[in-house]
């Protein structure tokens, strides 16, 4: 097993010692049988791993799924080749738990993870993976938990960049949606969620721009004339860099 096998498989044995001792034995037992299983599989190993990963990213334990989405990071960052060869798999499984229906511990994995395979894939090919994950990851904007929000914000901030010309009339309609939160959110009570949030303004700006057409005032236009208020009040560079982009 080469040190980058190592590096995907070990990353998450760093189990906490205050954890009770069977459930210790069981995640290290998991991970012992995914490096027992690559001793004997010396054909394209680093695949094997994304295959065992996939197994246990449906696994109904939701620690044995957190764990294989944290596996799956270290992959795109090990072997960012790999997952691009296999990225179809990978989105599938990313996907899939970003709709987790029990733990927020596997959606908030799944989105950095996303994140870091968005970045190393340049967001190609994602097909219909682009709704799913803009619908869901926008739903976690509001969260409680700001380790959520962060991580949404950053992802949300992410897929502007990457909606391209198929998805653009859809992803504006999705930032129009959207832009009540990313108001608020510039004054959020954590400093690292409000700085995530005037990144992604910043990057979601292009799809804000307004429709001239309109002689008269209809509610989009009561909509900007609140958001031209409310930046130049908290956040006049932002205005300004609106301004200077003809964004507004």
């Amino acid at each position: 097993m080469d040190q980058r096998q190592r590096r995907i498989l070990g990353q998450p044995l760093s189990i906490p010692t205050s954890q009770p001792k069977q459930k210790r034995t069981s995640l290290i037992s998991f991970f012992s049988k995914v490096s027992w299983k690559l001793r004997f599989q010396k054909r394209e190993p680093l695949k094997n791993v994304l295959f065992i990963l996939a197994e246990r990213a449906r696994d109904p334990n939701a620690k044995k799924r957190h764990m294989a989405m944290r596996g799956l990071g270290t992959m795109a960052r090990e072997a960012p080749d790999k997952v691009r060869k296999h990225k179809k798999i990978v989105l599938d499984l990313l996907v899939y738990r970003l709709y987790d229906p029990v733990s927020l511990e596997v959606i908030h994995e799944s989105m950095k993870t996303l994140t870091v395979v968005l970045g190393k894939i340049q967001g190609k090919g994602l097909g219909s993976f682009f709704i799913d994950i803009t619908l869901q990851t926008r739903t976690l904007l509001d969260d409680e938990n700001d380790s959520l929000r962060y991580s949404a914000f950053v992802l949300f901030g992410q897929l502007a960049a990457f909606a391209g010309r198929k998805w653009k009339k859809f992803f504006t309609g999705q930032v129009k949606q959207t832009r009540d939160s990313l108001l608020i959110h510039l004054q959020d009570r954590n400093p690292q969620v409000a700085k995530a949030c005037k990144t992604t303004f910043r990057a979601c700006s292009p799809y804000l721009k307004l429709r001239k057409e309109y002689s008269f005032q209809s509610e989009e236009d009561q909509r900007n004339t609140k958001l031209y208020r409310q930046l130049s009040h908290y956040h006049p560079e932002i205005l300004q860099f609106f301004y200077a982009n003809k964004i507004l």
